[in-house]
């Protein structure tokens, strides 16, 4: 074959390879998808913009869910719970959390969630940001990072809890009288304060062997065993503190000589 021969065929190829480049282009043809997607498979947010929302009337929280239609090998997902102020400025990271999923042979549309930590309720405008990073177990590319996130909405919120401090003042603590009782008895008698917060821890001194008070009631009870006069005082705390003092008389049956 002459040289003539070989250039004109050697044209002639050339130009045959450049005109399929040029279809191949006017197509849109590219990469595969497995070359620009692991294994094929691809990860997406099945509510990206689902905005925040009160979980109760102080609470406010974000939820971001990533799903795969694949087997991955860890997923790194993280939400945001912004504050954009009353007017709807820009935003400022408040609350986040992130939870890492390693080792996970997922079924596919298997959905994995995660909720920011409830934040403290303050009138104004909220928006979430979510942010996951996924590495396939094979494919490349091997790890694809994507953020979404939600439009700033308006939640309006109560006031915060004012603490009320108890009330101060003086505790009085009702004297209940001299107490006479015969040994053996099983005794009750219930104290009584006013003042002071209305919520009070007792306490007593001198009470007589086997009584004893309740600090969260005040009754005084048990099974009277010693003979004896006993001088005994109560006392009552509470936004303030009051004590009273009374005698308690502990006798034998005038029939029981030998009690």
């Amino acid at each position: 074959m002459s040289a003539k021969l070989l250039r004109r065929n050697r044209s002639r190829l050339l130009l045959t390879m450049a005109a399929a480049a040029m279809v191949i282009a006017s197509l849109g043809l590219a990469t595969p998808a497995s070359a620009a997607v692991p294994d094929g498979h691809t990860c997406w947010y099945t509510s990206p913009d689902s905005p925040p929302s009160k979980t109760d009337s102080k609470t406010v929280n974000y939820t971001a869910i990533v799903q795969c239609d694949g087997p991955v090998r860890r997923i790194d997902l993280t939400v945001e719970l912004l504050y954009h102020g009353l007017i709807g400025g820009p935003g400022q990271t408040v609350n986040g959390r992130t939870e890492v999923w390693q080792n996970s042979t997922l079924t596919p549309l298997f959905g994995l969630g995660v909720a920011n930590p409830g934040t403290l309720c303050e009138s104004g405008y909220y928006s979430g940001r979510a942010t996951a990073t996924v590495q396939y177990l094979s494919g490349s590319p091997e790890f694809i990072t994507r953020t979404t996130g939600s439009q700033p909405v308006s939640l309006t919120c109560p006031p915060p809890d004012i603490t009320v401090p108890p009330p101060t003042g003086t505790v009085t603590v009702t004297n209940p009288g001299t107490q006479s009782h015969l040994k053996s008895d099983t005794v009750s008698l219930q104290m009584q304060a006013t003042g002071g917060s209305g919520s009070y821890t007792w306490s007593a001194t001198g009470l007589p062997p086997g009584v004893g008070i309740s600090p969260s009631t005040g009754l005084i009870s048990g099974y009277l065993s010693n003979i004896g006069s006993y001088t005994v005082t109560v006392t009552a705390v509470g936004g303030g503190q009051g004590s009273t003092t009374f005698s308690w008389s502990v006798r034998k049956e005038t029939a029981c000589p030998r009690c």
